[in-house]
């Protein structure tokens, strides 16, 4: 029997999928510090196949050759830092040596409308969630007023952050709006407007806990508040491009909490 050809204008490349990204979440609402856009591969490589995670490490490229996807789209960039070897245990490597190609979504999706922090802010249950001036904190109210361990409490059933994972600091009084952040969020405490009764972030360093706050602070864990937008992208793709198959990489925490 003869094989059935798929006629060449339908075929789906990297470039047209880079362009619904860009779409999505522009390459101009990244940081100046960040690296998105097409991390490996070439834009006019052949797609039938792709997987979304929240990192590209060397066993989720194993479950990508093991779903035969020709491309892997994630949040975290897998080229942040400059690389001055190249040795067989970075993704990177990987990548190559399976001719997978990747893609980076990062900041640019933080600040994208129905982006990560969007995503995070309805996953928490907020309501009238709109953006804030710098254009990547959201912020909405709970449906009622709760006590600051409550919040904290309810961030981690949400969010399954294992018990012990969740870090929050106490304002003094109950909480009714929210402003929520990804990831590492203690830079943008600043630009918090002075309404905000709560920030969620997912991770605060030591010295960026502000002492003797009014404001309750809630620190969820980098990895909880962000690998949701896996599924998101996955929804998205699959609704863009009906004909490819999209899968979702299966994911944990790469640190324990005990």
């Amino acid at each position: 029997m003869k094989e059935r050809t798929v006629p060449m204008e339908n075929v789906v490349r990297i470039e047209t999928v880079l362009n619904f990204l860009n779409g999505w979440a522009s390459p101009a609402y990244a940081e100046d510090w960040d690296n998105v856009g097409l991390l490996a591969g070439c834009m006019d490589t052949p797609v039938t196949k792709i997987m979304t995670a929240l990192d590209i490490s060397v066993p989720i490229i194993k479950q990508a050759v093991d779903f035969g996807a020709e491309l892997i789209i994630s949040h975290h960039p897998v080229v942040f830092r400059e690389i001055k070897h190249l040795y067989g245990n970075h993704p990177l490597y990987h990548l190559a040596m399976n001719q997978m190609a990747a893609i980076a979504v990062h900041t640019n999706m933080d600040r994208a409308p129905g982006g990560v922090n969007d995503v995070l802010a309805k996953h928490l249950g907020l309501r009238d969630i709109y953006t804030a001036q710098n254009g990547l904190l959201r912020i909405g109210t709970l449906e009622k007023e709760m006590e600051p361990a409550e919040l904290a409490a309810l961030a981690g059933r949400l969010l399954d952050t294992p018990c012990g994972g969740i870090q929050w600091s106490d304002g003094g009084h109950p909480i009714k709006t929210v402003a929520v952040c990804s990831g590492a969020g203690g830079d943008y405490i600043e630009d918090l407007p002075d309404d905000v009764d709560a920030y969620l972030t997912g991770e605060l360093h030591y010295h960026e806990w502000p002492l003797g706050s009014k404001r309750t602070f809630v620190a969820a864990g980098h990895y909880y508040t962000e690998v949701m937008i896996s599924k998101e992208m996955a929804a998205r793709l699959a609704e863009a491009f009906p004909e490819l198959s999209i899968a979702v990489a299966e994911e944990s925490c790469p640190y324990m909490v005990c």
